[in-house]
């Protein structure tokens, strides 16, 4: 929202030019209703009314719409329709040429909750999960590393780094447990689960992330508004693997946060983000024959050979799995799909061995994210803006 305040009177006068245009692009995108639309498109009413119109409504839907109608200005056919918004999104005082490659659709981080009170989708109200604790709740992550039979996760240390930095920006009290068996992870889950104690975390190992490193933990964490867990490790189908190559079924990961075991969460979201393997079933890629489109249609472009493969996807690619029908939102679930389709386009290889156990090449291998929703509001993480230098 602050991107678009800032930016108003530039935007104004860039989409004037053609307001007709971006409005059907923005209700062919659902960041208004239809009857928001039909309220915009006033006959004989100016282009820079309808403009500011536009923008005025989109800001006071909130920081999600704010964040869609950004994403959707950056797209090809928007900025080939307004060649001077690469002043924009180029930081560009003059137009600029029109090689200009947008930047990933990624939602941008709400730096602004002051209007975050209900998000309309096809003119439904959905509230949203309250974020205003201090901190904002807890990031448990549990970092398997070293195993007795297993083969070692290298790398993985620096996965956590990277997840506390994030977390610790989303002013999450970031707190982590190495290297526990399947014995021991269920206890370290019920100890964060009721946080009695600090000795009992103490016992477990806790340390805290303070100032880029971990240290060993002062003082007894509180739960906020929000719980995040990561776990790091080996994994099978059931679930994921202790240090001793026992599994811990997912359903044992997630019951000690439920409402029974965990009432001062309840109505408050609860993530888990779980980083292994689901067993040693190899998942293969399969062709994307694709012909390009017809710029600003749907309709193919005839090819002399009729086909152009652009890349391969996994077999399972394009699924959400959720454990319950419920209403989607376009926040936390917009990015999760993001993230799915970034992994979608990654090949893997996994070494090929012989009868005897000797090596004798790789293959090539894909990964699917997979993923479950139950929550029932909106769930936005308001957070600092990053500035560049």
């Amino acid at each position: 929202m602050q991107m678009l305040r800032e930016k108003k009177t530039l935007l104004t006068e860039i989409l004037s030019a053609e307001s007709s245009y971006i409005l059907q692009h923005v209700q062919q995108e659902e960041i208004v209703t239809n009857r928001d639309y039909n309220n915009l498109n006033i006959p004989n009413q100016s282009d820079e009314k309808t403009v500011i119109n536009l923008l005025d409504k989109v800001m006071n839907k909130g920081d999600t719409k704010c964040c869609e109608l950004v994403n959707l200005l950056q797209k090809p056919h928007i900025i080939k329709n307004y060649p001077r918004l690469e002043e924009i999104f180029n930081n560009h005082t003059e137009p600029s040429d029109h090689t200009f490659n947008p930047a990933p659709t990624i939602p941008i981080p709400c730096t602004d909750n002051s209007d975050l009170e209900t998000v309309v989708t096809g003119g439904d109200e959905v509230s949203l999960y309250e974020m205003t604790s201090v901190p904002r709740g807890l990031c448990l992550i549990i970092n398997n590393e070293i195993f007795d039979k297993l083969r070692e996760r290298t790398g993985s240390n620096k996965d956590v780094e990277d997840l506390a930095n994030i977390f610790s920006r989303m002013k999450f009290r970031v707190v982590m447990c190495k290297d526990k068996t399947a014995v021991e992870i269920p206890i370290v889950l019920k100890v964060f689960s009721e946080l009695k104690q600090l000795s009992d975390l103490q016992q477990c190992g806790v340390k805290e992330w303070v100032s880029g490193q971990f240290t060993d933990l002062k003082d007894l964490p509180k739960h906020g508004d929000a719980f995040v867990c990561c776990i790091l490790s080996h994994g099978e189908k059931e679930g994921v693997c202790g240090t001793d190559g026992t599994v811990v079924p997912t359903i044992d990961i997630l019951s000690p946060f439920n409402g029974t075991n965990c009432s001062i969460l309840v109505e408050k979201p609860k993530l888990f983000f779980i980083q292994a393997c689901r067993g040693k079933d190899v998942q293969g890629g399969v062709p994307v024959n694709k012909k390009p489109k017809v710029e600003g249609t749907d309709r193919e472009l005839d090819t002399d050979n009729g086909q152009v493969q652009d890349y391969t996807l996994p077999l399972y690619s394009d699924y959400l799995v959720f454990m319950a029908n419920v209403e989607q939102g376009k926040d936390i679930h917009a990015i999760i799909t993001l993230v799915n389709a970034e992994v979608s386009k990654m090949d893997g290889k996994l070494p090929v061995k012989d009868k005897d156990g000797k090596r004798i090449g790789y293959e090539k291998v894909k990964q699917s994210p997979d993923s479950r929703n139950t929550l029932t509001k909106t769930l936005i993480f308001p957070a600092e803006a990053t500035h560049s230098s």
